[in-house]
């Protein structure tokens, strides 16, 4: 089974990326919605525990296909185009390793991106306390929206307590929460959806608060922080 070839040198997802004929790089975004009209583009940033399937979800939004083997990333960075009700996008979903030795990687994806999928194995609750960890290193000036995926839901027949672990977990970050299977495809497109639409609610607001600036003040800069509360313009 072919898959996407994993670049030797981990990159940002800034000038490459895995493509089908479904995806786009960013050279051909100006050519994507059409004569003069250039799609909006949206950072996802895939974090979570090695193994609870980050890669697997990625690679079936993209590929449509489930891959079984774990093989541990590093950093994948994949485009594509998503329709969505309200008009198209280019989505670049960022793949991170789940190991603390690749967290300065990490921390580099989540600063560059706009919003984040917080991945956990809905078969392992403790791939919940390590994504809940994992959270609080960031900090509390990270605000950038999250979608909370239950992934490997095929695995489990009733909403045990990880599903109810979850559920509070969510509700405490003010964030959605999706079960999804890698396997069967069930929940991939809501939650990436989801988390476009997270993002989306987010850039309405700061448009609005920047329109109802009187002319001559400017709006707040907002800049995404990295978890020890610097800034990237």
């Amino acid at each position: 089974m072919a898959l996407p070839t994993k670049p030797s040198v981990p990159n940002l997802g800034l000038s490459s990326g895995s493509l089908n004929s479904q995806e786009k790089s960013p050279g051909a975004r100006a050519r994507s919605g059409g004569a003069g009209k250039q799609l909006p583009e949206y950072k996802a940033v895939m974090v979570g525990a090695s193994g609870v399937g980050k890669s697997a979800l990625t690679i079936q939004l993209n590929f449509q296909r489930f891959v079984e083997d774990h093989d541990p990333t590093i950093q994948d960075s994949y485009w594509k185009e998503m329709a969505l009700g309200r008009g198209g996008c280019v989505l670049n979903v960022l793949d991170t390793a789940g190991q603390a030795t690749h967290r300065a990687l990490r921390d580099q994806c989540l600063a560059i991106g706009d919003g984040v999928l917080g991945v956990f194995a809905l078969d392992d609750p403790s791939s919940l306390v390590h994504l809940e960890q994992m959270r609080a290193t960031w900090g509390p000036h990270f605000t950038q929206p999250l979608v909370l995926v239950g992934n490997k839901c095929d695995l489990v027949t009733t909403a045990g307590d990880a599903h109810a672990a979850a559920e509070a977990l969510a509700q405490s970050w003010g964030a959605p929460f999706v079960e999804t299977s890698a396997k069967t495809r069930q929940g991939v497109e809501e939650a990436f959806s989801l988390l476009i639409h997270e993002i989306q609610k987010v850039r309405e607001a700061m448009a609005k608060e920047a329109k109802a600036k009187p002319r001559g003040v400017k709006g707040r800069h907002h800049k995404a922080m990295c978890h020890c509360g610097c800034s990237v313009a």
